[in-house]
């Protein structure tokens, strides 16, 4: 009980202080005070009941959640905590998706899948999935000190670790019956894998629109639907983070790097490298390596 109410404290106050990411260290027995309050989901909100059972209100819907079961919130919404059972605990995990923005590279599509998906402000449903979820709520709750980078980055990797987990689970459950955004999130992912092979020598939108036999019209706005980008942005980023990758971790000139991405000559690969990252290739070079 007095480990309960240490985490309910120390979840209140991840709150309070407005962190990217709040969680309970697994279950506990009661709810943050401003649960009660029609609370704003910034990005991502996970609540598994592990024991009893509570009722809440979203968007001016009522659900109840029974042990075993996970309530989904998505981004954007306001949702109050109306009644919960004597014996009811709970496991809470609260995060920001921006938090881990630079290394999630093509998987964002995953936490934007998620909304495409559910039309609906959140789902209750038994997952399977439960103890994995309070397994990460624990570990994430493990080593939270600005002071310690190793901590920051293992928590960061963490968070990446849970968020593959729930496109998992969504996507365990697209799999029944006809499921239109299902289908364009494997047409994205298609599309992800053939700008793996490709952006070096390929840099259309038409190219890639004629390998998945889609128009290019067609193509572009099923991308912006599910990623925000275009096309011809997605293959950008492809170049940038090789790019990135062997001017920090390579000897390589700027004229073999350049050549390596098929670019005409240096100077073009220099505006490129610019307009993408705001800094040319040899100050990104020695700002990395100070």
């Amino acid at each position: 009980m007095k480990n309960s109410k240490n985490n309910i404290t120390l979840l209140e106050q991840q709150m309070a202080n407005n962190e990217d990411i709040c969680c309970s260290c697994g279950n506990i027995t009661s709810f943050p005070e401003a649960f009660f309050h029609n609370f704003h989901v910034a990005d991502v909100g996970i609540i598994v009941c592990a024991s009893g059972k509570f009722s809440f209100c979203c968007e001016d819907v009522d659900y109840v959640v029974n042990k075993g079961e996970t309530a989904f919130l998505s981004h954007g919404v306001c949702f109050s905590v109306t009644s919960h059972s004597t014996d009811c605990s709970v496991v809470i995990i609260l995060y920001r998706v921006d938090s881990i923005r630079n290394i999630l590279g093509s998987t964002v599509v995953g936490m934007r899948y998620m909304s495409i998906l559910n039309p609906r402000a959140c789902w209750v449903m038994h997952t399977g999935h439960e103890d994995e979820l309070t397994k990460y709520s624990e570990l994430l709750a493990v080593g939270n000190s600005d002071d310690n980078v190793f901590a920051a980055n293992e928590r960061r990797l963490l968070l990446l670790s849970l968020t593959y987990r729930l496109c998992g689970i969504f996507r365990e459950i697209s799999k029944d019956g006809d499921n239109a955004p299902s289908r364009r999130l494997d047409m994205y992912i298609q599309l992800m894998h053939l700008i793996d092979q490709h952006y070096v020598s390929e840099r259309g939108v038409r190219f890639y629109a004629d390998r998945l036999c889609l128009s290019p019209k067609y193509l572009t706005t099923l991308v912006k639907s599910v990623s925000g980008c275009t096309v011809q942005q997605l293959v950008f980023k492809a170049i940038t983070k090789k790019a990135i990758s062997l001017i920090t971790t390579t000897d390589k000139s700027i004229k073999e790097i350049a050549d390596e991405l098929n670019f005409p000559n240096a100077s073009s690969f220099g505006t490129f490298f610019k307009k993408q990252v705001g800094m040319s290739p040899v100050n990104y070079r020695q700002k990395e390596g100070e």
